[in-house]
Parts: C-alpha cells; structure tokens; sequence
C-alpha cells in the first residue's frame, strides 16, 4: 500500500514538473540524473515515513491501555472484545521486526520512486516546451 502511495505520489510529482524537467533536460541533464532526483524522492519518502510509522508505533505500544481506554470512551462499549481478542492485547516491541522494516523500506522505496523516475526521464523535452 505504501509502495502504490508512493508510485501516486512520482507520478503526480512528475506530471506536475513535465516543464521543469523538459527545462532541465534542453541545459543537459542527463537521464541519469532525472532518474536519480526522483528515484531519490522516493527513498527519502519511505525513509521518513518508516520512522514516523515507528515512532506511531512505539508511542502506541507504551501507551496502549491508555488509547483502548480512550477508543472504548468514544465508542461507548468496549472496542476489543475480550473473548475475541483475549484479555490483554500484545504489546511486545520486536528489534528483528524494527531492523527488517529499516533495511526492506528504503529498498522497496527505491523501487517504487524508480517507475515514475524512469517515465520523467522518458520526456521528450520539444514536445513539453513548445506546449
């Protein structure tokens, strides 16, 4: 899901800067170039976003009685379900979960910032300047 997000987010970038990276391209950017800027957005994207996810993560893990507490409030009845859920929801933070996410994000964001890159680096630059 946050690999489509980011994908979305490339191509409404890319579609939104045709002028600029045409402009770029007629002073002798490189396709190389044009790729990296974007495939760098993209790693950047994913790299912030993990973190933030994290820190969301942590805050929920050391505060979660409080926020089912909280849910149950706004709800007016209880949101989990004891004999569904169990009597205590599982709160244990996972170092290997947290250093796979570390390693996979950036790497999957590269990835996804490398399709709309390519396509930015695909314009003709004629054609988007005379327009």
């Amino acid at each position: 899901v946050a690999c489509c997000n980011i994908i979305s987010l490339l191509v409404l970038l890319v579609n939104d800067k045709k002028k600029e990276i045409a402009t770029l391209q007629a002073m002798g950017a490189s396709k190389k170039s044009i790729i990296l800027i974007f495939g760098s957005c993209g790693i950047i994207i994913g790299v912030l976003s993990s973190f933030l996810g994290i820190l969301a993560a942590i805050f929920t893990l050391k505060n979660l009685s409080v926020l089912v507490n909280f849910l149950n409030f706004i709800q007016g009845k209880q949101v989990f379900n004891p004999s569904f859920f169990g009597d205590k929801l599982p709160n244990t933070f996972s170092v290997e979960s947290l250093i796979f996410i570390l390693i996979i994000t950036p790497i999957i964001s590269l990835l996804a910032g490398l399709i709309p890159a390519i396509k930015a680096a695909k314009l003709n630059p004629s054609k988007i300047l005379r327009s």
